[in-house]
């Protein structure tokens, strides 16, 4: 089960029991998690905030995680957590949306199907740009140096 997974259900939980919410659990199955509730949430505020709380949790720590990288070396694990706390973010609020009843099953699933490979897509190919054109800027130091050489 990836780490993620378990913050995001736990930051559900976490936030249910903040409310004042005692009767909610956390299952993990095959395919992810799923918080699980209990007592029926009449406050549209509290739904809100439950809702969000599980993709924000995931931000913050990655969040923590991104201010913790070297800042001059660590460039492409900067890229890929401002990438994955940005998804997150976005998939968090329609998260809240979707407690509140303001969008349907259809655009959380699509949010989650399509929005998160475009995320991780574009962060695979500034992986490669930034790789490889290290790779060649080294390749053509080395013929430069070669030539100065001889």
């Amino acid at each position: 089960m990836s780490a993620s997974i378990s913050i995001h259900e736990w930051g559900h939980w976490f936030a249910f029991n903040c409310l004042g919410y005692k009767k909610g659990y956390v299952i993990f199955t095959i395919a992810g998690g799923m918080f699980i509730t209990k007592e029926e949430i009449t406050n549209p505020i509290h739904l809100f905030i439950i809702g969000i709380s599980g993709g924000m949790s995931v931000a913050f720590i990655f969040g923590v995680l991104y201010l913790c990288l070297d800042w001059e070396t660590d460039e492409i694990e900067k890229q890929l957590l401002r990438n994955y706390i940005l998804y997150q973010s976005i998939y968090a609020i329609v998260e809240g949306l979707y407690a509140i009843g303001l969008f349907d099953f259809d655009v959380l699933s699509t949010i989650s199907i399509v929005v998160y490979p475009i995320f991780f897509y574009a962060t695979l190919i500034y992986i490669c740009i930034k790789t490889f054109k290290g790779y060649y800027i080294e390749k053509l130091k080395r013929k430069i140096n070669i030539k100065r050489q001889t």
